[in-house]
């Protein structure tokens, strides 16, 4: 994530120009930040993945959200995870019903630009939010799922899920998908995608 130098935006004035936007744009402490094209196997590995968790969550109180829809993470802060999942009712931050802030599971794909972004701050700023209880990072280029684990007593853990065989569980939605349904014909174990 870079920025160009600009003036610094109220909160209110960015989320005034981001609703109105073709280019939707994080922001951080009044800079706006643009979110990137993605990849190919990026937008497949979404699109399944929201539909493998619909699938599971399907009669839970829990619901999937993709992205661009807005999170708030602090006064200050506001992001777009690839995906997200609310268990019970949103809180939204306003009328225009496009800015949650209790997401329990947040979802990113992983990118040669976001990736240092995506274990670092976004991390941090996740693991700020009471709701979130798992944090989960999805390599793009081979079968790997990171997963950031909320304990009760607070402290985060990290669990590594790699393979053809493995199996993604997720604690905070009571479901798991094997990583084969994930990434079949998308990313071969070992291969990097032809796209």
């Amino acid at each position: 994530m870079s920025a160009a130098a600009q003036p610094r935006l109220s909160v209110e004035e960015y989320l005034a120009l981001d609703r109105e936007a073709e280019v939707k744009s994080e922001y951080f402490d009044g800079v706006l930040y643009p979110i990137c094209g993605v990849s190919m196997a990026h937008s497949r590995l979404s699109a399944r993945l929201g539909w493998r968790f619909e699938e599971r969550l399907a009669g839970s109180p829990c619901v999937t959200f993709l992205s661009p829809l807005r999170v708030r993470v602090s006064r200050t802060k506001f992001v777009y995870p690839d995906l997200f999942v609310i268990c019970g009712k949103p809180d939204l931050t306003d009328e225009q019903a496009d800015t949650l802030t209790n997401p329990n599971l947040v979802l990113e794909i992983l990118s040669p630009t976001t990736r240092d972004y995506d274990y670092g701050t976004k991390l941090d700023m996740y693991r700020e939010l009471p709701s979130v209880e798992e944090y989960v990072l999805v390599s793009q280029d081979r079968q790997r799922i990171e997963v950031f684990r909320r304990m009760p007593n607070q402290e985060w853990r990290l669990m590594r899920h790699e393979g053809p065989d493995a199996i993604l569980p997720l604690e905070s939605l009571n479901i798991s998908i094997p990583l084969s349904e994930i990434f079949s014909g998308i990313v071969d174990p070992g291969a990097r995608p032809e796209f």
